[in-house]
């Protein structure tokens, strides 16, 4: 189980980054980086309603010149479901995939349209106890199957449907 990184390396101290919380971050061999941040958020405006949570991801050149950042706000979880997927990715660089999940999922894996399953590193922040954040990011040319939450037992909880993302990515990008 991988813990929420407290932010030394970057724009951002004591896992703050311009008043959100820092979740995780990485680098790829390539010089990639991405950092995945969270905070809470009120979808009226006001003040955050209870559960109410934004959470993104910001992928960077090695440059520097920021190639990507999406994710969503709202309820930590929508009612009835145990992962919030998104998934996307800008001109260049990798596709990013972005979950939020229950706590009582414990592995978070990606299945590829050829079938393959990649295993989904999962964070977990203090501040945001009522979720879990799931990140990965993939080769842009890579076609996505689904993405399956597993509890302790390694017995399947939710899987979604990456179908219709993939087909709008693959066609508009």
């Amino acid at each position: 189980m991988s813990r929420a990184k407290v932010g030394t390396v970057g724009p951002w101290t004591g896992g703050l980054m311009n008043g959100q919380i820092v979740i995780a971050e990485g680098t790829q061999g390539d010089g990639v980086s991405w950092v995945v941040w969270a905070r809470r958020h009120s979808s009226g405006g006001g003040e955050p309603g209870p559960g109410e949570l934004l959470s993104m991801i910001r992928i960077t050149s090695a440059g520097g010149r920021i190639l990507y950042e999406g994710g969503g706000g709202g309820p930590a979880l929508s009612p009835g479901s145990l992962m919030d997927v998104g998934s996307g990715g800008g001109d260049e660089g990798p596709y990013s995939l972005l979950a939020r999940v229950h706590p009582d999922i414990r592995r978070v894996e990606l299945v590829t349209a050829a079938g393959e399953a990649l295993d989904v590193p999962i964070y977990d922040s203090a501040d945001f106890p009522e979720v879990r954040f799931a990140v990965l990011l993939v080769p842009r040319d890579l076609y996505l199957g689904s993405v399956i939450g597993f509890d302790g037992n390694g017995k399947e909880l939710e899987r979604f449907d990456l179908a219709f993302h993939q087909r709008f990515w693959h066609e508009h990008r």
